[in-house]
């Protein structure tokens, strides 16, 4: 006698069970494909400290200049298609004092992170206060769109919509 004995209602069960849990991960994977993830790291995190600019990549700040809730630089064959991301061209002490100056609502100590594409490769840097956060690749546009909730104003999500 197997395992789930004879009773075919038991055996059709497991069997939606397990066509249920196959159509869930294809649903899954398949809205995965367009999004990257935010990859931690200190070198990043001292180069916005330090004012180091990265040639290879557009600066945008998302905010107020004198206070930003996030800096990102973005890959410069990326266009970045959101009205809340401001691009600006730094100089090391402008990107510096503006790293010293981030919003630090969830926290005193900002982060930096690389950004990853879907298929793992760095697309940018990313240096912030905010951790609930995403980032959406469009690959045949070419367009980049990091995403998070207004730290200033928790009932209207969206800087990057």
């Amino acid at each position: 006698m197997s395992v789930l004995g004879s009773n075919p209602a038991r055996i059709n069960l497991a069997i939606i069970m397990r066509v249920a849990l196959v159509a869930l991960m294809l649903l899954l994977t398949g809205c995965m494909k367009n999004y990257g993830r935010f990859n931690l790291d200190r070198q990043v995190e001292r180069d916005f400290r330090t004012g180091t600019v990265q040639p290879e990549f557009q600066y945008y700040f998302a905010g107020r200049e004198t206070m930003p809730y996030a800096i990102i630089g973005i890959d410069r064959s990326y266009t970045v298609p959101s009205r809340y991301w401001i691009p600006f061209y730094p100089e090391p002490e402008t990107l510096r004092k503006m790293s010293g100056n981030v919003y630090n609502a969830y926290s005193d100590r900002p982060y930096g992170a690389f950004i990853l594409g879907p298929d793992g490769k760095t697309i940018g840097v990313w240096y912030s206060t905010v951790y609930n956060c995403s980032v959406k690749v469009d690959q045949a546009q070419h367009t980049v769109q990091v995403l998070f909730n207004n730290p200033e104003n928790d009932d209207r999500p969206g800087l990057a919509k």
